[in-house]
């Protein structure tokens, strides 16, 4: 994922005035718009596409770290073995 571009970073009144505008800008170049709220961050908005790829990503990466748990607990069987209980 890209860093997070300054220009898009809206305030969400500008971002409820423009819905469309916005709809459109993010399904053309997928970067997340930052809403903020008093001066505050207060959401992100992200293509469906985008979110299921950092989704994907997330739940790649957990079971990573349960396979290298797995590893260092010695919880590991050879493909023999596999294979004879299938």
């Amino acid at each position: 994922m890209h860093p997070i571009d300054v220009k898009n970073i809206k305030p969400l009144t500008e971002f409820r005035n423009h819905i469309k505008d916005y709809i459109k800008e993010l399904q053309t170049n997928k970067n997340p718009i930052i809403l903020t709220q008093h001066g505050k961050s207060a959401a992100v908005l992200l293509d469906p596409y985008k979110f299921q790829e950092i989704q994907d990503q997330i739940e790649f990466m957990r079971k990573v770290a349960l396979g290298l748990d797995d590893l260092k607990k010695r919880r590991l069987h050879s493909f023999d073995e596999i294979v004879k209980e299938n």
